[in-house]
C-alpha cells in the first residue's frame, strides 16, 4: 500500500513538471505579437496606436512564419529541439527584414532608443542584431 501511495505521488509530480514546461508556442501569432508590444521594456518607445498597430501586423507575420516552420520541421514526428536549432539560421533574415520594417516606423527620438538598446544587446552579446523582436525582457537605456 505504501508503495502504491508512493507511485501515484511521483506520478502526480512528473505529471504536473511535465505541465509546466510549456512545449511550443502559447497563444495565437496575433496574440504573441500582441503580447510582444505589451512587454514593460516595450513602454520606453512611447509607441503610437498606429505605429502598434503596424508592428503587430509585421509580428505576426514573423510569427506565422516561425509557425509554419515549425510545422514543416516536426512534420512525421520531428524532433522538436532539432527542429528549433534548424529553424535558427532560416528564420534569421525574416526576423532581419521585419526588424528593419519596424525599425522604419520609429520617430528620432523612438530611434534614439532603439540604439541605446541595441548598443545594450550587443555589449551583453556582440552578435546581437536586434532591439525590438529579440529585446529579451530588458529596458532600453535612454
Amino acid at each position: 500500500m505504501k508503495k502504491l501511495i508512493i507511485m501515484m505521488a511521483l506520478v502526480a509530480g512528473v505529471t504536473t513538471l511535465s505541465k509546466a514546461q510549456g512545449g511550443g508556442p502559447q497563444g495565437t501569432p496575433e496574440e504573441r505579437a500582441a503580447a510582444t508590444l505589451a512587454r514593460p521594456n516595450m513602454d520606453a518607445y512611447a509607441f503610437t496606436a498606429d505605429q502598434k498597430a503596424k508592428i503587430v501586423v509585421i509580428l505576426t507575420r514573423q510569427n506565422k512564419s516561425q509557425d509554419s516552420l515549425m510545422t514543416a520541421l516536426t512534420a512525421g514526428g520531428g524532433d522538436r529541439m532539432a527542429a528549433m536549432q534548424a529553424m535558427g539560421p532560416k528564420i534569421a533574415p525574416i526576423a532581419t527584414a521585419n526588424e528593419a520594417a519596424i525599425v522604419a516606423l520609429l520617430t528620432p527620438d523612438q530611434k534614439k532608443t532603439y540604439d541605446a538598446a541595441l548598443a545594450a544587446a550587443k555589449e551583453r552579446n556582440p552578435n546581437a542584431t536586434t532591439a525590438i523582436i529579440r529585446m529579451g525582457g530588458r529596458r532600453p537605456q535612454q
